[in-house]
C-alpha cells in the first residue's frame, strides 16, 4: 500500500490584514464529495474521536486530496471560533496516523496536488478578537 503524505512544512509566515482578521484565499476544489464518495464513516470518524482529549468533538468540515485516497475530517470541541479544533486524516477509509495531543483553534485543511494536503494554522496575535485571528502559518 502506497503511503500517503500530509504536507505540514514548519515554516510560519505573519501576515497582519486589515479589518477583522486576514485570511488567504481559498484555492479552487479540485474534488467533491461526489467525486469521492461519502469519505470515513461515522463510526471511523467516532473511534478517531476516542483518540483525542475529552470533549464535546463534532465534525465541521470534510475534504479529499484529487486522487481521493486521502481524505480528512476537520472536527471542533466547541462553538467559538477560537474552540480547540483537530484535522483527522484517512486513506479512504482507514485512519492515518494518530490526531495530536495539542488541539489548536483555527485549523483549515487544503488539497496540493493530486495526493497530499496542507495544514494551516491561524493563531490570536496582540490584541486580535477571538474571530478575527491575524497570525498565519502552515
Amino acid at each position: 500500500m502506497r503511503r500517503l503524505a500530509v504536507l505540514v512544512s514548519s515554516g510560519l509566515f505573519v501576515a497582519v490584514g486589515a479589518g477583522c482578521g486576514w485570511s488567504p484565499p481559498s484555492p479552487p476544489p479540485t474534488s467533491t464529495a461526489a467525486d469521492c464518495g461519502p469519505g470515513p464513516a461515522a463510526d471511523a470518524v467516532e473511534s478517531e474521536l476516542l483518540l483525542l482529549p475529552p470533549g464535546p468533538w463534532r465534525e465541521t468540515a470534510r475534504g479529499a486530496a484529487p486522487d481521493c485516497r486521502l481524505q480528512w475530517v476537520v472536527v471542533t470541541a466547541g462553538d467559538q471560533p477560537d474552540s480547540p479544533q483537530q484535522a483527522l486524516f484517512f486513506d479512504g477509509v482507514e485512519p492515518v496516523g494518530s490526531p495530536t495531543m495539542e488541539p489548536r483553534p483555527y485549523i483549515t485543511v487544503t488539497p496540493q496536488g493530486e495526493h497530499n494536503a496542507v495544514v494551516q494554522y491561524q493563531w490570536r496575535q496582540g490584541q486580535d478578537e477571538p474571530c478575527c485571528p491575524t497570525g498565519i502559518g502552515t
